[in-house]
């Protein structure tokens, strides 16, 4: 795999930790043998960031209660997951038709320890070169579909603004009206509570890029609409697996732990 597509085993990781823990958060019971030998080396190296991992879990169930909600109300909604990475969410969720894109080594890695096939919803899982292929011409033939609905979890702090806005191109043209998920960190978050992990992750050949410190803009800026957002940090205080005083989280550092957050998005063409 390529560096920045073993990320996935870290994000894995903290599932897995989760789902062993007393009491589980996300409960991810694919996560463990998602992860392999493999994958359990090198989340070791991850372990000990217990703030960050926490984040991750709050992330991860951030976007778990958006989904339930948004199936909830229509269950044969499409949800298309750019950068898939390990995620179990096809097996773990009720309804929705599944379409995963990643990279060929990702995809084969995937669908040899968690065949489509054992899969309760309608799951289809595409290869992509994301370096050399582009990303429309493996989505064209859903375009138009509806309701769809797109996550992109832990993959735009990794991209440039180029490579942004190919995407944000690619997903408006391609689909006039879907919702968007995904996690967005500014400059200044990062600089004040990113840089420990981003190091370790640095080490393995995978770097942040492109931080800003209004990263919602480039989407407003293509007429999406923000329905709402909300603060990882805060989150994972709220369900017990961070500790921080409610007093910095309410008050003193209200805005600045805002700054990594999980965004609801809307584009209506």
């Amino acid at each position: 795999m390529k560096p920045v597509s073993k990320t996935a085993y870290y994000c894995c990781g903290v599932r897995m930790q989760d789902a062993e823990s007393r009491h589980p958060i996300i409960g991810d019971n694919y996560a463990k043998q998602l992860l392999g030998e493999q994958g359990l080396a090198y989340w070791q190296e991850f372990k000990q960031f217990t703030n960050p991992n926490a984040s991750n879990v709050a992330r991860h169930y951030i976007i778990d209660q958006h989904l339930h909600y948004l199936l909830g109300k229509e269950p044969d909604s499409t949800i298309i997951l750019i950068g898939a990475g390990l995620d179990s969410r096809a097996y773990r969720f009720k309804g929705g038709n599944w379409l995963e894109l990643d990279e060929p080594a990702v995809i084969e890695y995937k669908n040899n320890r968690l065949p489509p096939a054992g899969c309760p919803n309608r799951l289809t899982r595409i290869a992509i070169d994301f370096e050399k292929e582009k990303l429309a011409d493996k989505l064209n033939s859903f375009a138009g579909v509806q309701p769809v609905i797109f996550i992109v979890e832990g993959v735009l702090m990794y991209l440039s603004r180029s490579q942004k806005e190919a995407l944000i191109q690619t997903l408006t043209s391609l689909f006039p009206k879907h919702v968007l998920l995904c996690d967005l960190m500014t400059r200044q978050f990062f600089n004040r509570l990113g840089h420990k992990i981003h190091n370790k992750l640095l080490a393995h050949g995978s770097s942040f890029t492109d931080l800003s410190s209004y990263p919602a803009s480039i989407f407003t800026e293509y007429g999406y609409q923000l329905h709402s957002y909300t603060s990882t940090i805060r989150k994972a205080r709220e369900l017990g697996i961070m500790r921080i005083p409610k007093l910095f989280t309410n008050f003193l550092f209200k805005k600045f732990l805002e700054g990594y957050s999980v965004y609801h998005f809307i584009y209506t063409g």
